[in-house]
């Protein structure tokens, strides 16, 4: 982004002594260079020439110092000695005719910037006793009538510089204040919302003898679209996995309302209906959202851990099985809100003793090479966990260890083996 120019002036406030003094350093420089090398820049007094130029080495010198915090206040010693410094330059270089004439001009922004009308003031000041020195260091207005007047006219025009760049740096200052206000107050908001979102989470132990769950969502960003869920059913439990389209606070709305509305479809056995009334949702209430949602809902009979289960183009579910064996559970079927009409079927697997099922998001992939290659490592990680929060762990770990593109999502059901 681009900053305005009254947006940079208020950025002065955060600049370092060193950092305002640089340009006058170099601009000195410069002049100096010039005055050394073209014939008509005279020098008119040594003596005036060589104090102006002690001022701005020691004006740098306060400005490196006066950059550490303790020292700070104390800044403004740098543009008053560079208003005398220009002062003894000039007069040292021919005074109306001198280079560094217009080197009045930088300190007097300085000060001019700073916060408080009074900075306006101090500015003129220095102004005029820039334009005084020459005189005080034995200049005679005689040799030259019209200086004083110039001198004079001069001041005037930098009284008005130093007035409008105190006002925009006012105003600057303000909308900075106001920008980092609502900047605050929309982080505050979206640290709420992936509050709420992390309480819409389930908590705990397995809600079933015989059975352990887990799962963890580590969002992108401080909202993310994705989304696990379960809770106990008649004679068994439900759980979810859901990936929304898209990142941020949006997705993470459309998430919430979809697990929602998943969640109504409690007491229907077939997990297509909660598929069915999520797709309703999307083409209803959630039309102008233009999004869609990748979804893994299913259903376990506690007594025999039969599995009901439908997947909306989510795709990445695996059976782990205790013989050390797996298998992937794809899918053919669309996900939900991508197409009108769309119809999906429901499948049954038999979770034995021993047996695991596996349910993560595409950002799982992402934290290998990001293909669906890397369903094997998620696949011979599982073979290696203990238990489902075993795996969990191990995926949060490995998530945890850099910053990650997409949300990471992971859902893992096991039935327990009959000699635990």
């Amino acid at each position: 982004m681009i900053s305005s120019p009254v947006e940079k002036l208020a950025g002065l406030d955060e600049l370092s002594p060193a950092l305002k003094q640089a340009p006058i350093v170099v601009l000195f420089v410069l002049a100096a260079a010039m005055s050394a090398s073209i014939s008509t820049l005279t020098v008119s007094s040594w003596p005036a020439l060589t104090a102006g130029t002690a001022l701005v080495t020691l004006a740098t010198v306060l400005a490196v110092a006066f950059a550490r915090p303790a020292l700070t206040r104390f800044a403004t010693i740098v543009p008053a000695l560079d208003f005398l410094a220009a002062g003894a330059l000039r007069h040292g270089t021919g005074d109306s005719q001198s280079i560094y004439a217009s080197l009045v001009l930088l300190p007097l922004l300085w000060f001019a910037s700073l916060n408080g009308r009074r900075y306006v003031g101090y500015a003129v000041a220095g102004a005029v006793i820039a334009i005084l020195v020459p005189f005080a260091m034995g200049s005679s207005i005689g040799e030259n009538p019209n200086e004083l007047l110039r001198g004079l006219y001069s001041t005037l025009v930098f009284a008005l510089a130093a007035a409008v760049v105190n006002d925009l740096a006012r105003r600057a200052r303000l909308r900075l204040a106001t920008a980092r206000e609502q900047a605050a107050a929309a982080d505050q908001e979206l640290s709420r919302a992936a509050q709420i979102q992390r309480f819409l989470l389930p908590r705990g132990t397995a809600p079933l003898p015989g059975y352990e769950i887990a799962g963890a969502c580590l969002p992108s960003r401080a909202v993310g679209g994705d989304f696990f869920d379960w809770y106990v059913i008649d004679g068994g439990l439900a759980f979810t996995l859901g990936d929304v389209m898209g990142k941020g606070a949006g997705a993470g709305m459309i998430a919430a309302t979809t697990r929602a509305v998943i969640r109504s479809a409690k007491n229907s056995h077939d997990p297509v209906t909660a598929l069915a009334l999520t797709a309703d949702c999307f083409a209803t209430d959630l039309d102008q959202a233009s999004s869609f949602a990748t979804l893994f809902h299913a259903r376990l009979r506690a007594e025999d851990g039969r599995i009901l289960y439908s997947d909306a183009g989510h795709g990445l579910t695996l059976l782990i099985r205790a013989n050390r064996t797996w298998e992937r559970l794809a899918s053919k079927d669309l996900p939900v809100g991508l197409m009108p009409d769309t119809q999906w079927e429901s499948h049954e697997i038999l979770l034995n003793p021993g047996d695991m099922i596996v349910s993560f998001s595409d950002g799982v992939l992402d934290l290998y090479d990001g293909t669906l290659a890397a369903v094997n490592d998620v696949a011979q990680l599982a073979l290696s966990a203990s238990s489902a929060q075993d795996l969990v762990d191990f995926v949060t770990a490995k998530a945890t260890e850099n910053s990650n593109p997409d949300d990471v999502t992971v859902l893992a059901v096991r039935r327990k083996s009959l000699a635990t």
